[in-house]
């Protein structure tokens, strides 16, 4: 789940954008669908890879309809914030749901949530509960060479280890790519490493219009959206508590557009 700070509205509240990590992940999805414009390397295995991008996060399906509370702090829990049994009883929910589209959709998506694992292992060095989390990277990353030598023996020329090592990266820029756009309105300009090695450069040109440079999409602009639900900024006591706050649907939309120079 991200949470969103919105921008105050007159006398109105502040309020949080609460987006569920499943509509994040298929914006990623959307994101990458006409992907490979512009010398831009194209997404391959096109299916597996995009089915990977759309779905990397479906193990959050319980926790986006009903999002945990800080105790301490009675914010919604964000995926940033989250007590490590419960990351990674997402990521393994969310590793199986990808092992039944195939072994190289299930080894990019075990990938992905394996270099997070790493990641944070590096920066909580001295907390406990990452270390336990010692047991999920052992299990997965024996898994992942299973699921690649299954999906390597079905077509030993075109399955290398290169093409799913290229694939896994795209996972993972688009997947920044979406959380680019989801977790706080940007106002100034960024670059983006892409997995070809090409920079991309994101240019907010108003509260609802990015400009690209340079242009990597097959089609002349590309209209995306978001689903999110806005709560009152306040002390939530419980999961409970956010659950039955009084919340209003919204759609963050944005139009990605060619930018020169």
């Amino acid at each position: 789940m991200i949470r969103r700070d919105l921008p105050a509205e007159g006398s109105e509240p502040a309020r949080w954008a609460i987006i569920g990590q499943i509509d994040h992940a298929r914006l990623s999805g959307r994101l990458a669908e006409h992907w490979g414009a512009g010398g831009f390397a194209p997404l391959v295995p096109r299916d597996a890879l995009l089915w990977a991008i759309e779905h990397h996060d479906d193990g959050w399906r319980a926790w986006d309809a009903a999002p945990g509370v800080d105790p301490e702090r009675g914010r919604p829990r964000s995926f940033t914030e989250m007590e490590v049994p419960d990351a990674v009883a997402i990521w393994v929910k969310s590793i199986e749901a990808a092992a039944t589209a195939g072994p190289l959709e299930a080894a990019l998506v075990a990938g992905h949530f394996c270099a997070l694992q790493r990641r944070a292992t590096s920066f909580h060095q001295d907390d406990p509960a990452w270390a336990h989390a010692e047991a999920f990277l052992a299990e997965y990353e024996a898994k992942i060479d299973r699921w690649l030598a299954d999906w390597q023996a079905a077509d030993p020329v075109a399955n290398t280890p290169a093409v799913a090592e290229r694939a896994l990266r795209q996972l993972q820029f688009f997947d920044l790519l979406s959380l680019w756009f989801c977790c706080s309105r940007a106002t100034e300009p960024e670059v983006l490493q892409t997995p070809s090695g090409q920079e991309l450069t994101l240019t907010p040109l108003d509260s609802q219009r990015v400009g690209l440079s340079p242009w990597p999409l097959e089609v002349g602009s590309l209209a995306v959206e978001v689903p999110a639900r806005a709560v009152r900024v306040r002390h939530y006591e419980s999961r409970e508590d956010l659950a039955t706050a009084a919340s209003e649907p919204l759609v963050l939309r944005w139009e990605l557009v060619p930018r020169r120079g």
